[in-house]
């Protein structure tokens, strides 16, 4: 886990490779860090208008890439406790 909480990256029109496999050092762009695994990076096509990714770095997310807001789970601060993904 690097960071608890997402990296939000606008995607401009085109195909491009997302990685599922946690180890790029380009995230959340796939940099072939899969190799020899049976991982593939996510290909999302963004069509006419950018579009905003928000990739997890918690790597608890249920939709791995993309994050779920599982990461909430994680809150440390006992004055806001953590709150489930659906309780928003």
């Amino acid at each position: 886990m690097s960071d608890p909480k997402p990296l939000v990256v606008q995607l401009e029109p085109g195909k491009h490779a997302i990685c599922t496999c946690g180890q790029t050092q380009n995230g959340p762009y796939c940099d072939g860090s899969h190799g020899g695994t049976e991982l593939r990076p996510e290909i999302v096509e963004v069509q006419d208008v950018a579009m905003n990714l928000a990739w997890c770095t918690c790597r608890i997310s249920g939709k791995l890439p993309r994050c779920d807001g599982s990461h909430r789970q994680m809150w440390d601060n006992p004055e806001k406790p953590p709150r489930k993904p659906d309780q928003d």
